[in-house]
């Protein structure tokens, strides 16, 4: 019996991968102080397969400060993140005390995108999809999507609890044009 007992994985392993992730002092003030282009913010989460620890995985995740004027215009170039009538399909609020994270995950095929201070717009390195700081899909000048990448950035919860600023990472599908 105790050898069946050892056997049987422990919820914090089951539970590992669930969950807020607290940003450090240092990353909040760095995405405070962030107006021009966004802030990378970095966590660990439990590699678990099969109930069992494996390792600690690096994960990131882009998070934007916005004003005023800014979320609102982010609102406005963003309709599907914010009205479920017209087919939103993001169960959480999106801009959260004046900020937005977004998963570090390219809609296409999940290849990791970055911020290039060139273009001043996200950049996927995969298949060179491009997106705004607020997670627009870029088109070219003859209007054509810039990139195979089926919809905007995606974004991920993001919170205070209890005077701490959390994230929680949310794995989209990919290639498709709905998030969930």
């Amino acid at each position: 019996i105790p050898l069946a007992g050892g056997l049987w994985p422990k919820p914090e392993l089951l539970n590992a991968n669930k969950g807020w992730s607290p940003l450090s002092k240092d990353e909040f003030a760095a995405l405070q102080a962030s107006l021009d282009k966004p802030v990378k913010i970095n966590f660990v989460k439990k590699g678990v397969t099969d109930g069992y620890l494996v390792s600690d995985n690096d994960y990131y995740v882009w998070g934007v400060h916005m004003n005023a004027e800014e979320e609102k215009s982010f609102r406005q170039q963003r309709p599907e993140l914010f009205d479920p009538k017209g087919g939103g399909d993001v169960p959480f609020e999106v801009a959260t005390m004046g900020f937005v994270m977004f998963s570090s995950l390219c809609p296409h095929l999940n290849c990791k995108y970055h911020w290039d201070d060139g273009l001043k717009a996200f950049l996927c390195p995969c298949h060179l999809s491009q997106f705004s700081k607020v997670g627009v899909h870029l088109r070219n000048s003859q209007g054509q999507l810039i990139g195979p990448a089926p919809r905007g950035l995606d974004p991920v919860p993001f919170r205070e609890q209890a005077g701490i600023a959390e994230v929680e990472w949310v794995k989209y599908a990919a290639n498709t044009p709905s998030r969930m």
